[in-house]
């Protein structure tokens, strides 16, 4: 009882318990939504004038990047046959020459001229999904290559060595943006923040607390697989779970290798990658997909990438992993938790499909736990909310659940406000952008 008490006693005299409420904006965008939390947020910040910044910079990137709006650079870039230099605005050309570099790393296998693949496999357009005859394969093939592609960024200008030649930046150009606001609110003197858009999240500084940022990370069989504790890095996740045809027994996913024109085999069933740079993180997601777990770690050790494989069999998952996703802890439900800076890779990992709500938490956490969430709501008069994807949170040092922050990006999320905003964006999809 004695302990109790004492522990009861620093719990109430924690500054944290004190801490001003983050400062939360959110709405749609790009198709989806976009969803912003800042730590400690200074008193005089203007709320409607920062949610102003951000959705003027969201919508400047939809004008440079969006295939879907006809006045955009890059439908114009797409829409012209010259193979003379094409001005483009610097952002534009940045984001295109990171995708080159990337393609150039992955052998080619990412490359965002990809589209004519992808739409002939039924994956893009509104085209039947069905196996495509060897000829419109071959066709496809000779009419994609980022090779065929030059960027300069004095002045800016991108020049395409075949006039057909398309362009499609839906697999880098949200990570993008994101990284365009987490600039936004770092220049606007706000450094602790967790941004995301459609799934794609990057961190800034630590939390007043001293305290990471703790983001999900998606259990494909649902619920969360893994929390990521990050600042002032990206996490981004491509998934082969929900976008995939079967026919006469064959499974084929819309992961498309741009090298052979065919769909990738076994690929796995997700693939999560943290770097400091979103933009970089979204697309290497996108190429691992592409490269399979295999020749996916290989290229990630050769990079110094932190990359999470997730294999699904009989409902298991099985993980391969690299970097900062390699050290881990078990938590109560199953979760694994990320508790190293670095490491090496991870072979043969395995989980159950679905989290439990954790029962077996010791007595004594059990204890501290409940007094902090309770002496938080009484401070504060809040509710305490539920989770996300069945986690039922030990609290933050904030007195708050470590799910408040849920990313995951499917109507399903367990966490209400989630899945509302996801819902509210998918009824503004008609005159959003779906990709860019």
């Amino acid at each position: 009882m004695r302990l109790l008490l004492l522990t009861f006693g620093i719990l109430a005299a924690s500054p944290v318990l004190f801490a001003q409420d983050p400062l939360k904006l959110d709405g749609p965008t790009m198709g989806t939504y976009f969803s912003i939390v800042v730590d400690s947020p200074r008193d005089d910040v203007n709320v409607a004038d920062l949610q102003a910044k951000v959705q003027a910079w969201l919508a400047e990137v939809n004008r440079q990047m969006s295939t879907w709006d006809d006045s955009s650079e890059i439908s114009k870039f797409n829409q012209s046959t010259s193979t003379d230099w094409f001005a483009v605005s610097a952002e534009f050309a940045q984001v295109t020459a990171e995708a080159k570099r990337i393609h150039e790393l992955t052998g080619g296998a990412f490359d965002p001229t990809v589209a004519p693949l992808v739409d002939l496999w039924g994956f893009g357009d509104d085209r039947q999904q069905g196996i495509p005859m060897a000829a419109e394969i071959s066709d496809a093939l000779n009419a994609i290559g980022m090779q065929h592609l030059s960027v300069r960024s004095d002045p800016p200008a991108l020049k395409k060595s075949m006039g057909g030649l398309q362009l499609n930046l839906s697999a880098i150009a949200k990570g993008y943006a994101v990284d365009v606001i987490a600039e936004l609110l770092t220049a606007e003197k706000l450094p602790s923040f967790v941004v995301d858009i459609g799934g794609e999240n990057r961190t800034g500084t630590a939390k007043a607390s001293g305290d990471k940022w703790k983001l999900g990370v998606e259990s494909p069989l649902g619920g969360l697989h893994r929390i990521v504790k990050l600042t002032q890095s990206s996490v981004a996740t491509s998934g082969d779970y929900r976008n995939s045809f079967e026919m006469d027994g064959v499974t084929y996913s819309h992961a498309i290798d741009p090298t052979t024109g065919w769909p990738v085999k076994n690929p796995p069933a997700s693939v999560s990658v943290i770097h400091e740079s979103c933009m970089s993180a979204d697309a290497w997601a996108t190429a691992m997909m592409v490269l399979g777990t295999e020749q996916g770690i290989a290229v990630a050790e050769t990079n110094k990438l932190s990359v999470m494989f997730q294999m699904v069999n009989n409902e298991t998952i099985t993980e391969r992993s690299t970097g900062l996703f390699e050290a881990t802890t078990s938590t109560a439900d199953g979760t694994s938790v990320n508790t190293a800076e670095s490491g090496e890779a991870n072979e043969g990992k395995t989980s159950a499909g679905a989290p439990w709500f954790p029962f077996a938490a010791a007595a004594i956490i059990f204890l501290v736990a409940i007094a902090g969430m309770a002496i938080g709501t009484m401070l504060q008069n809040k509710s305490i909310k539920g989770s996300c994807g069945g986690l039922a949170s030990m609290p933050g040092s904030e007195g708050k659940s470590i799910c408040e922050l849920c990313t995951i990006p499917k109507d399903e999320c367990a966490n209400t406000e989630v899945r509302e905003m996801m819902q509210a964006a998918a009824v503004n999809k008609v005159s959003e952008d779906p990709d860019a």
